[in-house]
């Protein structure tokens, strides 16, 4: 029976893929523009190519033009409604795909003299941040049963007292028998900190630039053991609440997220100590500290998304853990924790480079240690890494949500 066209122009689902389409097309669009910028600044940075000198622009703003363009001539594929989830969910990931493939055959177009290089990279980095924030084409029967990603967000935000009263018991519950209490929290790190400084200042003498090298090291472990700390827990998350995951109906995601709680609760006492140590040596707090929120919030991005993954990870194979933990020793020796990225050799800078927590220890270090901005530029990458991983953790951890009680 044909349905009248008023009725049609009224229709719920027919108004809200418009929506979605737009907002499709933005978010297209932040992907693209995060995609020049973090290449532009890998192009500088990496040992690829020819070195490029600091009047070497890159991305211009050409560039931004024929992204512009290509995102004009793809956008149409998403405003064509089709009843089918699964079509609509085809064009989601493809439209951006080709607007990636229209804007680097318009850069090699317009631009014949740019090295290939530079479009090589804005492709490759372009391609990892759809294949991580873009969902891939699915199936209409799980288009149709599986709830959105507004609608999970929705109900966690609705679970949110339980989130606050599980963190609050579960940090009281780890220290109500000691007799120090909540001490421990920092006197661990402090002491671990202490040992570190007399062998690497006294023994070793790694150059710091004129600082304490406590205050050094501190400003590399808080952050480190925020990290270190959520993903140990996430990967617990899941398997040390198996009887309320078959009893209980609620998101499991809070599970995660309690365990981020519970490290960042940890962080922030740690990180009253730091600032106490750090002016007993001289290192006061400064103006620059009002940046420490962004990268705080990078930081926790980047972490959650890996938490995600591997809590479900460690589900399906009981292997996992003892993986994790073999790479995380290894990460904190590629992180410049406990000395400068000054002092690695050219060769071995890609490592660091690439590194998201390098990245960001470093940052940290020169607004809490040197009182100088961080490097803006050099935080673009773990900042679209971390939004892009926590957006691909969060729907891989929903889509497999329901297997968890059978796989416990």
């Amino acid at each position: 029976m044909d349905v009248p066209a008023d009725v049609r122009r009224k229709d719920p689902s027919a108004l809200g893929f418009g929506t979605r389409a737009l907002g499709a097309c933005l978010a297209d669009l932040a992907v693209l523009i995060a995609a020049l910028l973090v290449a532009g600044h890998l192009r500088h940075t990496l040992p690829f190519g020819t070195t490029l000198g600091a009047d070497d622009r890159w991305p211009g703003p050409l560039a931004y033009l024929i992204l512009a363009l290509a995102l004009t001539a793809t956008c149409p594929l998403r405003l064509v409604a089709e009843p089918a989830p699964s079509v609509r969910s085809a064009r989601r990931f493809w439209a951006p795909v080709g607007a990636v493939a229209l804007a680097a055959l318009g850069l090699a177009a317009l631009r014949p003299g740019q090295p290939r290089l530079h479009t090589a990279y804005f492709v490759v980095v372009a391609v990892g941040l759809l294949v991580l924030t873009v969902p891939w084409p699915t199936s209409k029967e799980d288009a149709d049963e599986r709830p959105g990603l507004g609608a999970n967000l929705a109900r966690l935000w609705a679970n949110r007292a339980l989130l606050r009263i599980w963190v609050g018991y579960n940090v009281r519950s780890r220290y109500s028998e000691t007799i120090l209490g909540v001490l421990w929290i920092a006197l661990l790190p402090l002491a671990t900190a202490l040992v570190m400084s007399i062998v690497f200042s006294r023994i070793m003498r790694v150059p710091v630039g004129g600082v304490p090298f406590t205050a050094f090291l501190l400003a590399g472990i808080v952050p480190w053991g925020l990290f270190n700390q959520a993903i140990a827990g996430g990967m617990r998350s899941i398997l040390g609440a198996m009887g309320l995951i078959n009893q209980i109906n609620f998101p499991r995601e809070i599970l995660v997220l309690s365990a981020l709680g519970e490290a960042l609760v940890d962080a922030g006492l740690m990180f009253l100590a730091m600032v106490i140590v750090n002016a007993a040596l001289g290192v006061w707090p400064n103006p620059l500290y009002v940046a420490l929120p962004l990268l705080v919030a990078i930081q926790v991005a980047f972490t959650l998304g890996l938490m995600l993954v591997v809590s479900w990870l460690s589900v399906l194979v009981r292997d996992v853990p003892q993986l994790v933990s073999v790479l995380l020793q290894l990460t904190f020796y590629l992180s410049a924790v406990i000395y400068p990225a000054s002092i690695v050799p050219e060769r071995f800078r890609l490592l660091l480079t690439l590194n998201p927590m390098a990245v960001l220890i470093e940052a940290y270090r020169d607004v809490i240690v040197y009182a100088r901005p961080p490097d803006w530029a050099a935080l673009l990458y773990p900042a679209a890494l971390a939004v892009g991983v926590l957006v691909f953790g969060y729907r891989l951890f929903k889509a497999h949500e329901d297997t968890l009680a059978d796989l416990v």
